[in-house]
C-alpha cells in the first residue's frame, strides 16, 4: 500500500518560463514537494549528501524540470510506503539510521517471491527429514524393548508360554521379525528355556511373521480395524482418528480386501483370527 502525500506539476510556457500548475481549486497540493525543489534554480537546491540517504534527490529533480522543452510539463509525486512505516518508527527509536530505500520492482518482486518459496520448501522438506529420522530411532527402540520384555516374561512362563509369546507380538505388530529371533536366541544363552524347545519357538517367530506378510496391514488400516468390533459408525471413527470418514472407509476396505473377506462383520472375524484384534 502507498500514501500519496503531495503532489507538484510543473510546465515550461513557451518563453521558457517554468510555472506551477495547480490543481483545481486546492491550492495546498505542491507546496511541501516546491520547498525541496526550489522553483528559482538549482543554485538554492541542498544538495548535502551527508545525511546517508540515497535515491532520487531534489538536484536530481530541479535538473529534470531544467530539461523540460517548451509547452511540456511534468507531475513529482510524494509517496510513502505505508506498510514500511512501522520498520521506519522501530529504527528510529533504536537510535538506527536508515540508509536507503526504493521499490521493488516486478522483476525483484518475482525473484523475492521464488526465493521466498523456495526457502519455504528447503524448511518443509527439512522438517520431513527429521520428522522421519526421529520416528525410525523410536521404532528401533521400540523394537529393543518389546525384545526385551519379551525376554523378561519367558522367564516366568516357561518354553512354550515363551513361544506363544513371542509369535502374539509378532502378530500384533510389536516387535519385529528380526528382534523376535534375537529375543528366542537370547533366551537359550540365557538358559531361559531348553534347546529342544528353540525348534517351537523359532516356528512361532516365522508364523507370525508370515501372519503379518500374508495380511500386509498398514499402521493407518490397524487403527481402523481396531475399532470394527465396536458400534462406532463410519463417522466416528474417521473424527476418532483426526481422519475424514471417506479416508476411514476406505482404509477399512483395503483391509478387507488383503483379509480376503467382504463386510465388516467378516473382517472382525478373520483379524481375530490372525490376532491382529482381540
Amino acid at each position: 500500500m502507498l500514501r500519496l502525500i503531495d503532489m507538484l506539476f510543473l510546465g515550461r510556457d513557451e518563453d521558457g518560463t517554468i510555472q506551477c500548475l495547480v490543481i483545481g481549486d486546492n491550492e495546498d497540493f505542491g507546496v511541501l514537494l516546491a520547498s525541496i525543489i526550489p522553483l528559482d534554480g538549482a543554485n538554492h537546491v541542498k544538495t548535502d549528501e551527508s545525511d546517508g540517504f540515497s535515491g532520487f534527490d531534489a538536484a536530481g529533480a530541479w535538473a529534470l524540470t531544467e530539461s523540460l522543452a517548451p509547452g511540456t510539463a511534468l507531475a513529482f509525486l510524494l509517496i510513502e510506503h505505508s506498510w514500511a512505516q512501522p520498520l521506519f518508527n522501530v529504527i528510529a527509536e533504536t537510535g538506527g539510521t536508515l540508509l536507503g530505500d526504493g521499490f521493488l520492482t516486478p522483476e525483484t518482486g518475482l525473484l523475492v517471491g521464488a526465493e521466498v518459496a523456495a526457502m519455504e520448501q528447503a524448511a518443509t522438506e527439512i522438517a520431513a527429514a527429521q520428522a522421519a529420522e526421529a520416528r525410525a530411532l523410536l521404532l528401533a527402540l521400540a523394537a529393543q524393548t518389546h525384545a526385551a520384555e519379551s525376554i523378561a516374561a519367558s522367564e516366568a512362563i516357561g518354553g512354550a508360554a515363551a513361544a506363544r509369546a513371542i509369535q502374539a507380538l509378532i502378530t500384533a505388530g510389536l516387535v519385529e521379525e528380526a528382534a523376535a529371533n534375537e529375543a528366542v536366541d537370547a533366551l537359550i544363552a540365557a538358559d531361559l528355556i531348553a534347546t529342544a524347545a528353540h525348534e517351537a519357538a523359532a516356528e512361532a517367530v516365522a508364523d507370525g511373521a508370515a501372519t503379518i506378510k500374508a495380511a500386509s496391514i498398514t499402521m493407518a488400516q490397524a487403527l481402523v480395524l481396531r475399532y470394527l468390533p465396536t458400534p462406532l459408525t463410519f463417522a466416528v471413527i474417521a473424527e476418532k482418528l483426526g481422519i475424514s470418514r471417506a479416508a476411514a472407509k476406505q482404509r477399512a476396505e483395503r483391509a478387507y480386501k488383503k483379509l480376503g473377506v467382504h463386510s465388516r462383520a467378516e473382517a472382525v472375524t478373520r483379524a481375530r483370527t490372525l490376532g491382529l484384534i482381540d
